[in-house]
């Protein structure tokens, strides 16, 4: 850990500075289509959702995530139901819950660029986009185009301005049943009213008019509140399923990672200890101290001992002993007595021994000449040595 301190010094600083960049670099513009009412991004629903509020201030909105038969499935008197979305497809339930609702009294505003499913079929709706068309002229995406009520009791003459780009779709095929509500600078529907019953049904084909980019815009957010107040004074339902589906933790990461912050220290986190066990992954082990073997005193003694005679001089002592030493290992390896060889049991000995028979003879010559002397020269013990280790060999 000490050797590797630099390391996470250096990750740190990496880290740090990360951060920095981040937090000080200016954030990029998320232009995804949401439509939902916690988002802030241009194209969320937030604005709308904090002053909705204030054209219901006697009723209460419930914002949720169900579908229109599991909201429908619930109550016990007529509501409103709002729904914004790029397109609206509900189901055979979802459809005849809506219209029961409305039927019996209910109101709903649905805003989407597309409808279709059995909702579509049943109400006999069409939509289209005229960029797609050449009835009505060409068109450039980037210019500028208005809405306009109908009932200029609303407000008198009042033109709401967006980019072409995003009211470009509207209502085909009105039939008497049918009142148009606002339309666009081509005289083209894109709010209607349905009767049905006892309640109506106002249908809208720009629903990024009412996102927070166009409601916090110029006055355009009179536009969404002046659509809005169609709806009767009562209980509302928002309900965002038919653009985000459920939002439901699909995993206890979900909402970490779907928010930012906490994305990016998650992501943080997990790099931090990948880079941790990634260090501290290699083997450790302490220094193995060296253990010397234990010395052979016997052989430091006879080394010592050895010394002494040979700076005496006393070679024939030395030879003496190694004579004996020699005598010794003959008799306890091979049983044979070297004070009484013959010629049998030197030719034995030369073949236990491996040796030449003229080389054992030549040894037992010398040790025999050296045990007759008194004193012997350095030259017959080296001689003596020389023999004996070859006779060992």
């Amino acid at each position: 850990m000490r050797k590797d301190w630099k390391y996470l010094v250096y990750l740190s600083a990496a880290i740090l500075f990360y951060q920095a960049v981040k937090l000080l670099s200016p954030r990029d513009i998320d232009w995804s289509i949401t439509y939902h009412n916690q988002d802030k991004n241009p194209f969320g629903a937030y604005a709308l959702d904090n002053f909705i509020q204030s054209l219901f201030p006697k009723a209460s909105i419930h914002k949720s995530n169900y579908t229109l038969y599991e909201l429908y499935d619930t109550l016990t008197q007529p509501v409103n139901f709002f729904s914004i979305s790029t397109t609206f497809e509900p189901g055979k339930e979802d459809t005849e819950a809506l219209l029961k609702n409305i039927e019996l009294g209910g109101n709903a505003f649905i805003a989407a660029q597309y409808f279709s499913g059995p909702f579509a079929d049943t109400l006999s709706l069409n939509t289209s986009d005229y960029f797609f068309e050449t009835t009505h002229g060409s068109f450039n995406q980037n210019d500028t185009s208005f809405l306009l009520f109908k009932n200029e009791s609303l407000k008198p003459s009042s033109k709401f301005w967006y980019p072409r780009k995003n009211i470009h779709n509207y209502f085909l095929d009105s039939d008497s049943t049918t009142t148009i509500v606002s339309e666009n600078d081509l005289h083209l529907p894109v709010t209607i009213k349905i009767v049905r019953g006892k309640g109506a049904l106002y249908l809208n084909a720009t629903p990024l008019s009412f996102t927070n980019v166009y409601i916090l815009g110029e006055d355009n957010y009179q536009f969404a509140e002046l659509s809005l107040s169609h709806l009767p004074m009562r209980d509302t339902y928002w309900t965002e399923f038919y653009h985000l589906g459920r939002l439901e933790a699909r995993t206890p990461l979900r909402f970490i990672l779907t928010n930012e912050p906490l994305r990016w220290g998650y992501y943080l986190t997990v790099t931090s200890l990948l880079l941790f066990i990634l260090f501290e992954a290699k083997r450790r082990q302490r220094i193995i101290p060296i253990i010397r073997p234990l010395s052979n005193t016997s052989l430091e003694f006879v080394r010592t001992i050895g010394n002494l005679y040979y700076q005496s001089k006393d070679h024939k002592n030395i030879a003496e002993k190694r004579i004996q030493f020699l005598t010794d290992q003959i008799f306890f390896k091979h049983g044979i007595h070297i004070h009484h060889l013959t010629n049998e049991s030197m030719d034995n000995l030369a073949r236990k021994t491996g040796n030449l028979e003229a080389d054992v003879r030549s040894l037992f010559d010398l040790i025999q000449n050296i045990q007759n002397k008194n004193e012997i020269s350095e030259e017959e013990l080296k001689d003596l040595t020389k023999k004996i280790d070859s006779f060992k060999n």
